[in-house]
């Protein structure tokens, strides 16, 4: 029987990546087409003949590639059985009416582009042209940007959803969160695709595109859930920083800059892009001074003992600090490293997770948690620390850091030993 099979060309060494084929063999007759989709071989499973990844996206960001190989599979398909019936076609034919299939496309694309679309917008997001509350777009963000626009996509084709600005009502939030959950994506992360939903939605009526507002009603929200995160407090972080780790210079360097993020209580992103005009003297004594990535907000950090240690010891390096990496391999590296160090096996440091023990916590981030709840138990007023970390508010200060009942209590202990006298308190007796 006829098949249609597709096959990946020789991998093109200056882009790493293979051109896909079309390959139908029939009545002794071959049929080769190419539509210019590549990908890179190991998203390519050769059993099924289609991506392994169901989200990879056409070149032109318009379609699902796997879907695009169904839709070329039918359509060449149908030509050969219609064709079939006045004789045998020869290739030239079951070409053209693939190249007819995708030039359909192509114009039904042009005609839909003068309209604007919510995919269109996410991408004016993506690129930085429009900037949401007027800050650059970070690299975070913009997989997020990303992520939501694939969702949408998949949840548009798979649901038969047609996706518009007057099409996100009420009735699409319930579909589309339904679906989300369906897919196992976890709370937080459906809660943070109708965010930006709600954004992209409200700069669409800001630009005239609708006048749709369904997007603000009460019921159009996903708040997300707080999840639990540790930190490490000041004994912790001496331990991890004395452990000899001398035979793995890999594992020392992440450590030392792992611990250097402890103290300075800046974002992964920002203390890992130290340069030698951050490090700067005022008084006789060292600070770092930079705008960060994020929030693009000016901070001044004194350097402490541990710092100057630090600095001393990677003085050959040009910001004296240990070369850095993507948070991804840093991550991996930093609880490797914790998993060494003596008490870090211990469980219960989550409330939402229990069991995990303590090393398989520990990530770029909690360097930075560290810093703003050991400063915050110690009784440093709030308002001087968030200047340090970047907060705007009080209320998104106290979210971020980890203070417990206990650590609660404790410092409300510290102050009472510190604010009330004998003298008073016998006067109240």
């Amino acid at each position: 029987m006829s098949q249609v099979n597709f096959y990946l060309k020789k991998v093109n060494p200056a882009t790493g990546k293979s051109l896909i084929y079309l390959q139908f063999k029939y009545h002794k007759k071959k049929l080769v087409f190419s539509f210019n989709e590549t990908i890179e071989p190991s998203n390519w499973n050769s059993k099924k003949q289609r991506l392994k990844s169901t989200s990879t996206i056409t070149s032109d960001g318009k379609h699902l590639v796997n879907d695009l190989l169904d839709n070329l599979q039918g359509v060449c398909m149908a030509a050969y059985n219609r064709e079939k019936t006045k004789g045998i076609p020869v290739p030239a034919t079951l070409k053209k009416a693939l190249q007819d299939f995708l030039n359909h496309n192509i114009i039904e694309d042009e005609k839909k582009s003068n309209q604007p679309t919510i995919f269109a917008l996410i991408d004016r997001f993506s690129s930085g042209e429009i900037k949401f509350r007027g800050r650059e777009t970070a690299k975070g963000t913009r997989q997020n940007y990303a992520a939501c626009k694939r969702h949408l996509l998949e949840f548009s084709k798979k649901e038969a959803y047609s996706i518009s600005f007057d099409t996100i009502d009420l009735n699409f939030f319930y579909r589309y969160t339904s679906y989300l959950k369906k897919q196992n994506l976890a709370h937080n992360t459906i809660a943070k695709d109708i965010a930006l939903l709600k954004v992209f939605c409200g700069e669409a009526v800001d630009l005239g595109y609708t006048t749709n507002m369904q997007f603000k009603h009460k019921k159009f929200s996903m708040p997300e859930i707080e999840v639990d995160a540790c930190y490490l407090t000041d004994e912790e972080i001496l331990r991890l920083y004395r452990f000899d780790l001398r035979y793995c210079k890999k594992y020392e360097k992440v450590r030392d800059l792992f611990v250097f993020g402890c103290y300075c209580g800046l974002r992964y992103s920002d203390y890992s892009q130290v340069k030698p005009e951050n490090i700067i003297e005022i008084d006789g004594e060292l600070f770092i001074k930079m705008i960060t990535l994020k929030t693009k907000t000016l901070v001044i950090i004194p350097v402490n003992p541990i710092i100057l240690e630090i600095f001393k010891k990677y003085d050959a390096n040009p910001n004296k600090l240990p070369k850095s990496m993507s948070d991804v391999k840093f991550n991996k590296y930093i609880k490797e490293i914790a998993k060494l160090i003596d008490g870090f096996d211990v469980k219960g440091r989550v409330a939402t997770d229990p069991e995990k023990e303590l090393w398989q916590l520990v990530a770029s981030h909690t360097a930075r948690r560290s810093f703003a709840t050991n400063y915050y138990l110690q009784g440093f007023p709030t308002i001087d620390l968030m200047k340090i970390t970047g907060h705007t508010t009080e209320r998104s200060f106290h979210k971020y850091i980890r203070i417990s009942k206990l650590d609660t209590a404790k410092r409300l202990q510290l102050h009472i030993k510190k604010n009330w006298s004998k003298y008073l308190l016998s006067a109240v007796g």
